[in-house]
């Protein structure tokens, strides 16, 4: 089945040029092993609705790439009922005998079973989440079959889901079904390092290594040029000298090297803290290293030109930074989804500020119950008139499992200086227990702030006073008591279809322009209300929805192939510097 009208209109009409080998550089940055067989390229696949491995395959696809996305070669929209099995043969030699063998699978939507030269492996649920396997028991010197089976129920359960949906409106967007993130295969000790977590505590100058295994031991750290000796699953802290700190206007990185027993690990981190407090007038602020910033930024849907979730290569992340970066942006929102390790790095090398959105899941959302919070909030926000299951999470398993798999996701990214902010929840899309929620992940990753509810119900307990504005951009903040810093988490929103590069039919947007002269007229006058509120200490963020064009959604700041900036280049710099000289 085709995708019903969701393929882009003009150009896909025309060929895709596939890549037979994508993503193929090493694909976790902030934890180098010496040891990589990339599995991504061209697999077997076939799927139908029977739940059983097929005895042939009839089709090929690039992965990683879903199978809805042009640049899988296969364009198909994947339905509740199907099943979809991927099939890659492969050779491989171990490099040491006693080495263990790991697949590492980064992202499959939604269910999957593994097997490997017909064996049973394990099984995942999430399509968010990053997984792997020993396949050491199971792998073969020399060939390989490896099946992996993949079901995608999408938005027709309480499972995390994005903002992909079967049926696509204007701000809900495509699905991208079975394998989306790389496959790969390292090699391991019997005894190795499983992870490493680095916290900074700034005010005493102390990194904290932690480092974790199955095993116990010495653990040897090498950073600054110096070598101490600590202990495997304890926190070893280190005095720095002269530490440099990481910001976005200079992201200094840390070099590290992890030693444990016959295995060696690269990292890094960002000596840094972020942090709430007040200024001599007593305004709450956002301070980054003891200096207050003004967080001034873009809404990120993540999703890219041919690719949907997936980029077509690693350089689609470093050229969007660097050009936002130049235009003076110092924030993106990354709004619902979860990249590859390598964009994190990138905005780590590169100092792009990151507020990093949790994944929404939940039933169906009511029309009623997720509008009227925004048109009324100053009269019916607050926490108390949330209701058990208003918005889609009545069940408990679906409660647990968006704990859990958040709870991973933290953990994932906790290396990561660029994120200073997490978004429990996207205004009330599978919203339940708002303080309860911000307590527990206050209490799991304290390195960052939280923005509990974005935009929507004002919960008890939150960060910031997030509030979601289109009908009326430039609104100014209607709490009483101003006991946290104001963050316009959404606003603008303004369409413009350029020509040539509009892909979708249909046209969506919370304000349109006809003309590039329009939407900077509407752009510029926008700001120039906001600057006000900045300059008075009374707003300190701004999220601008949003980077590009997103399917039917036409209103980024370029057209959704990047190619084309429709605002004032040189306005636009001179705009975002007057923001940041503010403070």
């Amino acid at each position: 089945m085709l995708n019903k009208g969701r393929l882009y209109v003009s150009k896909l009409k025309e060929s895709v040029t596939l890549n037979k080998l994508p993503l193929k550089e090493y694909p976790r940055p902030n934890f180098v092993r010496n040891s990589y067989f990339s599995l991504n390229g061209e697999w077997e696949l076939e799927y139908n609705k029977v739940d059983e491995l097929p005895k042939s395959y009839s089709k090929k696809i690039i992965v990683p790439y879903a199978l809805e996305a042009p640049l899988s070669g296969i364009n198909y929209l994947v339905e509740p009922d199907d099943f979809i099995y991927y099939r890659k043969t492969f050779k491989y030699i171990k490099t040491r005998k006693n080495n263990r063998v790991l697949l590492n699978l980064d992202g499959i939507d939604m269910f999957s079973w593994i097997y490997l030269n017909g064996k049973f492996v394990g099984y995942h649920e999430g399509g968010y989440t990053k997984f792997n396997f020993d396949i050491t028991e199971f792998i073969l010197e020399g060939a390989n079959e490896l099946i992996i089976k993949v079901k995608d129920i999408s938005d027709t359960s309480y499972h995390l889901r994005g903002k992909q949906v079967l049926k696509t409106t204007g701000y809900f967007y495509t699905t991208s079904s079975g394998i989306y993130k790389p496959v790969w295969i390292e090699e391991v000790p019997e005894e190795y390092i499983k992870g490493a977590k680095f916290t900074a505590h700034y005010d005493n100058n102390v990194i904290e290594v932690e480092a974790f295994s199955d095993a116990e031991g010495k653990l040897g750290i090498f950073v600054d040029g110096k070598y101490y000796e600590g202990l495997m699953n304890k926190k070893n802290l280190i005095k720095l000298e002269n530490p440099h700190s990481w910001s976005y206007k200079d992201p200094f990185l840390y070099y590290v090297k992890l030693f444990f027993k016959n295995d060696e690990v690269s990292s890094y981190f960002g000596f840094r803290k972020i942090e709430i407090k007040r200024d001599k007038k007593n305004r709450p602020g956002i301070y980054l290293n003891n200096q207050r910033i003004i967080l001034n930024g873009l809404l990120d849907q993540g999703y890219y030109f041919l690719g949907n979730l997936t980029p077509s290569s690693y350089d689609d992340y470093e050229k969007e930074i660097l050009n936002l970066k130049e235009l003076g942006y110092n924030t993106l929102r990354k709004h619902i989804k979860i990249e590859n390790d390598t964009f994190y790095y990138l905005c780590d090398k590169y100092g792009m500020l990151l507020v990093q959105d949790f994944v929404n899941g939940g039933t169906p959302y009511k029309f009623s119950e997720v509008v009227l919070p925004r048109v009324f909030t100053p009269f019916i926000n607050k926490e108390s008139w949330i209701k058990e299951g208003m918005f889609g999470r009545k069940d408990k398993e679906g409660k647990e499992e968006f704990i859990k798999e958040s709870k991973e996701i933290v953990d994932s990214l906790y290396n990561h200086p660029s994120i200073v902010v997490f978004t429990i929840f996207n205004e009330a899309w599978g919203e339940f227990d708002p303080s309860r929620l911000y307590s527990i992940f206050k209490q799991y990753d304290p390195t960052r702030l939280y923005d509990t509810a974005s935009g929507w119900v004002d919960s008890k307990n939150s960060d910031f006073y997030s509030v979601h504005s289109y009908t009326i951009p430039a609104r100014k903040r209607h709490d009483k008591h101003y006991a946290r810093p104001y963050f316009l988490s959404e606003t603008g929103g303004i369409s413009l279809k350029v020509k040539d590069h509009s892909y979708f039919d249909g046209f969506f947007g919370h304000g349109k322009a006809k003309t590039f002269e329009a939407l900077n007229k509407k752009y510029f006058k926008l700001y120039k209300k906001l600057y006000k509120q900045l300059k008075k200490g009374k707003l300190n963020g701004i999220i601008y929805t949003e980077v590009s064009d997103c399917e039917k959604e036409y209103n980024g700041i370029y057209t959704f192939d990047r190619e084309v900036l429709k605002l004032d280049k040189e306005k636009l710099i001179e705009l975002n510097k007057k923001i940041e000289e503010i403070y």
